[in-house]
């Protein structure tokens, strides 16, 4: 990439040579300025100066939606789909973009992930789900869990176990119970055309599975221990039984925080416990949340926690959630490739840039 290509025009505010500073505010944004708007209640005199008292230099722009690459703008923003799109300096599918996209047009059942899958099924093995179950469109939606659902017992799965972790943060609290009941009305009506269909295990997202940063690695233990082993000190024959009942013990619950939970036979014995040569698929198209719990499949020399077991099967992402650690080693989509970069740009100009957290 040579400079020449990257030339930046004189801007007419902006003198030319004089130091710039760009700063990005995580989370911080403009809406309808009311007393649930915490920014607005706040006291911001930096911004407020800055808003008031340069207006030929303040601007906003949209970070959510299709502006920056995601299906509809009813969807919300979040950091890392914000992130991408200002390192790309342009506007780039992803997300959930891109696995709507796989769906659509069928690539999503004859990449090279889902084939990788198929291999396990086709020889008696079960395919496991996991990710976060709700419609909120930030980490995965259901609707695409039900597409892959569909799409595996189209071909040929015979035995499909869903590990949920409920939401009840980027969706309303209580909500985990509508979730829920529409998967097991999904799980009934494929067991009908002869797949066996079933919830195995659960958890709320803050408390089980989906810990990020490594901060708790207490919390994919826990994950581990339901989903993998079966086993979990709260078992129930049915996951609506799980939140309906543990929801009654504790009133205060809130759906971020259930506890793991199993499914269990009638005889106690879990309904899907993760067993050499079965499939397991993370559906969560975010990689936040979703790293460690692939670390913990996908790494021999594992010492985060005692894994008890660590079953040989075949681990897959919805997507490559870490491409510095090649982390998973396979997925159910290719990440987009993305050339002439705000960061090559800025690079070939001179701009020095750099992140803290």
């Amino acid at each position: 990439m040579v400079a020449s290509e990257y030339q930046l025009e004189a801007h007419p505010v902006i003198p030319k040579g004089k130091p710039f500073l760009l700063v990005v505010l995580d989370g911080w944004g403009e809406n309808k300025e009311d007393e649930f708007n915490a920014i607005y209640k706040a006291e911001c005199p930096t911004i407020k100066s800055l808003k008031e008292g340069a207006p030929r230099r303040w601007r906003t722009i949209k970070a959510h939606g299709t502006a920056v690459g995601l299906p509809s703008d009813a969807d919300m923003g979040n950091s890392e789909v914000g992130h991408n799109a200002m390192g790309a300096g342009k506007i780039i599918q992803q997300g959930a973009s891109l696995v709507d996209n796989a769906l659509e047009d069928g690539s999503m059942f004859t990449g090279a992930g889902w084939n990788f899958a198929k291999e396990s099924w086709a020889n008696g093995g079960t395919l496991h789900f996991i990710g976060l179950l709700s419609d909120g469109g930030v980490h995965s939606r259901t609707d695409q869990l039900f597409a892959l659902m569909y799409g595996a017992s189209d071909h040929g799965c015979k035995r499909i176990r869903v590990h949920v972790l409920t939401d009840g943060r980027d969706v309303p609290d209580g909500s985990s119970i509508k979730y829920v009941g529409q998967l097991e009305k999904e799980c009934e009506n494929l067991r009908s055309h002869g797949c066996d269909a079933k919830i195995a295990s659960g958890g709320g997202r803050m408390y089980v599975t989906m810990d990020r940063y490594e901060a708790d690695w207490n919390i994919v233990e826990r994950g581990w221990r339901a989903h993998v082993l079966g086993d979990a000190p709260n078992k129930f024959e049915s996951a609506l039984d799980a939140l309906t009942k543990l929801k009654e013990e504790n009133p205060k619950l809130n759906d971020q925080f259930y506890p793991p939970f199993v499914v269990v036979e009638k005889d106690g014995s879990p309904v899907g416990t993760i067993e050499d040569g079965d499939v397991v698929v993370n559906i969560n198209f975010r990689a936040d949340r979703v790293i460690q719990i692939s670390k913990a499949f996908e790494y021999e020399n594992f010492d985060a926690f005692d894994r008890v077991r660590w079953p040989k099967v075949k681990y897959l992402g919805m997507m490559q959630y870490d491409g510095d650690l090649k982390l998973p080693s396979n997925y159910l989509i290719a990440p987009p490739l993305i050339e002439g970069t705000s960061g090559q740009y800025l690079c070939a100009n001179g701009v020095r840039t750099f992140a803290c957290r």
